[in-house]
């Protein structure tokens, strides 16, 4: 049976800005003193970018406030700092999509982690993954970031197990960034969305 669906990036696309930035944002103003890690962090990425440490390795260093946000904080970061950010026109085309019959997925790069607080009327949230201890969300990663060619693995994933075939003609993607072409050459219809103002155009994509 073929299944029309719907996928959304989340950064720049549903919210204005880096959610990422944003939770440390939200750390820091909660504990200035913690800026000094930021310096691990400064180290960690030329490092993984030269192949000395692991990608993982360098985004743990980064999400470090997850090992010391409880789960209602998470849920205050989500609810205080990222629906503000929403663009009012791209989560009424979400809305519009469920509505309408579609299967929803947002699908980031962001961890699931803050994600799974996430308030609007969707099927699922893939994000990139990190390590839950007794209940407990951590900053370190498992798994591949969930971009590029990571997001049409997860995608694929989860149309198998609904047991149904996409609808590629009927279907939509929506993203702000060339990095999501794998996940927008899953479907005919392919949205951008502009990083500044959330303004939604054809996503041309040259084959």
């Amino acid at each position: 049976m073929k299944q029309k669906f719907a996928f959304f990036d989340y950064d720049d696309t549903l919210i204005h800005g880096d959610s990422g930035r944003a939770l440390l944002k939200y750390y820091l103003k909660k504990h200035p003193l913690a800026v000094f890690r930021l310096l691990k962090v400064a180290v960690a990425f030329p490092l993984s970018i030269i192949g000395l440490v692991k990608f993982q390795t360098a985004k743990s260093a980064w999400l470090f406030p997850m090992d010391n946000l409880s789960d209602e904080e998470l849920n205050d970061f989500y609810q205080t700092c990222l629906i503000p950010k929403y663009y009012p026109n791209v989560v009424a085309e979400l809305k519009d999509k469920k509505n309408d019959g579609y299967l929803v997925y947002i699908c980031s790069a962001s961890i699931e982690g803050y994600l799974r607080f996430c308030d609007l009327p969707v099927d699922g949230i893939l994000g990139t993954k990190t390590e839950v201890i007794g209940g407990k969300y951590t900053s370190r990663m498992i798994g591949n970031n969930c971009k590029n060619e990571e997001k049409v693995t997860r995608l694929t994933a989860v149309i198998a197990k609904l047991g149904v075939e996409i609808d590629y003609e009927n279907s939509y993607a929506y993203s702000d960034s060339m990095h999501d072409i794998p996940m927008l050459k899953m479907v005919k219809n392919r949205i951008r969305i502009n990083k500044k103002n959330g303004e939604m155009t054809p996503f041309i994509i040259e084959e």
